[in-house]
């Protein structure tokens, strides 16, 4: 991964969170990907990716996260994002299409419990 952004895994109730800071674009987008897509081992109840800490993302990271969603789905899993509301890379996704149905949560709590729902 570049400098631009830094990536912290742990889990909760089984679900893996992936907190993402920094930046997500175009340089470093593919790689996030593959490295959060490296923790969904098969002990993982779903995937909260965190981008509370998010400055800046681009449409590499919209299609990131349309990535991870699609990952998931194919195995069953729930997906959740943590993207408080007014921030830019939330307005980003928001500019991208409608939202996907209970994608977005203000909390880490809110993602996760939405995740496992989803299951």
């Amino acid at each position: 991964m570049n400098d631009l952004a830094n990536l912290f895994v742990w889990r909760r109730e089984g679900v893996v969170v992936a907190g993402v800071t920094g930046e997500i674009d175009v340089s470093n987008a593919a790689e996030l990907e593959r490295a959060i897509a490296a923790e969904l081992d098969d002990e993982a109840a779903g995937l909260v990716v965190d981008l509370a800490g998010l400055e800046f993302m681009d449409s590499s990271g919209v299609h990131l996260l349309f990535a991870l969603a699609r990952r998931l789905a194919q195995r069953g899993l729930g997906f959740a994002l943590v993207m408080p509301p007014d921030t830019l890379p939330r307005r980003v996704l928001e500019l991208s299409g409608p939202e996907p149905e209970g994608w977005l949560h203000a909390t880490e709590e809110e993602a996760i419990a939405a995740a496992l729902a989803a299951a």
